[in-house]
């Protein structure tokens, strides 16, 4: 059964957001690099050997892309918790995981390949599903499901931010809650205005990331 991979906390500015969740965790976000041909880039911190935490914003030395910077980068004006991602366990594969998500009712939109060169110079790569009903589509409350494939998890070598407690979303649309919560994630699906939250116990104590 498909995993947490990592949580999407978007910012306009990047060293803003690193400095947000810096403020909030005592945790420095290391630099992860620029998604080359997409207009962004990224700084991680991790919470166990699996699962981490992504800041993404707009990478101001890149061109503008061809199609809109993701998880809604060109309209946002202050940074937000926006998405997660999961990814397969065992013996599944990334087409698995978008044949569970079907069945709970989700359309998880095509497959692509994205890459990414870290400051070391190292090209990692990785599939993931793009488009349909998750991300931006479902305001946080759907997952997009990503595939390391042979490489390891960005998780097992990033500074920890501490320990994830529970990921909470909130939605209106009795559907979207449904299919949030037959993927058996362990997420918390409540009614509301569209939301996500992370609750997370640091060295500095228990906060709220949203």
């Amino acid at each position: 059964m498909a995993e947490l991979d990592h949580l999407i906390f978007a910012s306009p500015d990047v060293p803003a957001g690193v400095a947000h969740i810096r403020d909030l965790t005592g945790v420095e976000a290391i630099a992860g690099g620029p998604h080359l041909g997409h207009g962004s880039h990224n700084y991680l911190l991790t919470f166990d050997e699996s699962t981490y935490f992504e800041i993404i914003g707009v990478d101001p030395d890149q061109p503008d892309p061809e199609g809109p910077r993701p998880f809604g980068l060109d309209d946002m004006t202050a940074p937000k918790l926006v998405g997660y991602a999961i990814h397969p366990t065992g013996d599944e594969t990334l087409e698995d995981v978008v044949a569970a998500m079907s069945a709970a009712g989700i359309d998880a939109g095509r497959i692509a390949e994205m890459s990414r060169q870290k400051p070391d110079g190292t090209v990692i790569s990785w599939r993931l599903t793009f488009g349909g009903e998750t991300g931006v589509a479902s305001e946080g409350a759907l997952p997009f499901a990503i595939d390391w494939g042979d490489q390891p998890s960005p998780a097992t070598t990033l500074p920890s931010m501490g320990r994830l407690v529970s990921v909470h979303v909130s939605h209106p649309d009795a559907a979207v809650r449904a299919s949030a919560e037959a993927l058996g994630l362990g997420v918390e699906v409540t009614e509301g205005p569209a939301a996500l939250r992370a609750v997370v116990e640091t060295t500095s104590g228990t906060v709220e990331i949203s």
